[in-house]
Order: structure tokens, then C-alpha cells, then sequence
């Protein structure tokens, strides 16, 4: 049982072209497995996909933490600073500052009739 260089050769060619021709798969008789094999193929592919997909999904979350994080920090600053304008003596003194001619009230409004 000596192989022989021509019959190995001759084998690999006739591989070769029938892989090309896609009758490499029928001549090892997998016509029989091959719904398995395509199931089989839109599940890795699936799986793949929703992969990608959880880390994209994951990506945007780390975004969105990051800026939630600085949002925060913007409504903390703005709320300290209303905060400190909601005082009546800080108000007079801004209006005086830009020249306005608004005073706080003497006396309530007067209710027309």
C-alpha cells in the first residue's frame, strides 16, 4: 500500500476543483447533515451579532454615565448660583450695579378695578 506522488497529487486536485465547483461537500455526502450545517451557521452568526450588539449597547451606557456625571456637576453649579441670587439683597445690589431704576415696593400693589 504505497502512495504514490501522482495519486496524491491527482487527489488534490480533484479536491481542489470540486471545493470550487461546491461539490466538494456532496462527494464527502454531507447533503444529508446540510440543514444542520446552515442552522448551525445563522447561529454562530446570531451569536455573533448580538455580541456586537451588547457592546455597543455597553459603550453608549459608559457615554451616558460619563456624561450624566458631568451634567451633574453643571446642575450643581447652577443651582448654588441661583441659589445665592435668590437673596433680595443681591438683587438690589445687581440692579444697582447695572443702573436700573427698580426698587423693591413700599407699599403692596394697588388691585384696579
Amino acid at each position: 500500500m504505497k502512495w504514490e506522488f501522482g495519486k496524491i497529487w491527482e487527489l488534490v486536485k480533484n479536491s481542489f476543483t470540486a471545493t470550487l465547483r461546491g461539490e466538494f461537500l456532496l462527494r464527502l455526502r454531507f447533503d444529508r447533515w446540510f440543514l444542520h450545517i446552515i442552522y448551525f451557521f445563522v447561529l454562530c452568526t446570531l451569536n455573533i451579532w448580538i455580541t456586537l450588539e451588547i457592546e455597543q449597547t455597553m459603550l453608549n451606557e459608559e457615554r451616558n454615565k460619563e456624561r450624566l456625571e458631568d451634567l451633574k456637576i453643571y446642575h450643581a453649579q447652577k443651582t448654588c448660583e441661583l441659589v445665592s441670587l435668590d437673596r433680595l439683597s443681591t438683587v438690589e445690589e445687581l440692579l444697582e450695579k447695572s443702573g436700573s431704576r427698580l426698587t423693591v415696593p413700599e407699599k403692596p400693589a394697588d388691585r384696579l378695578k
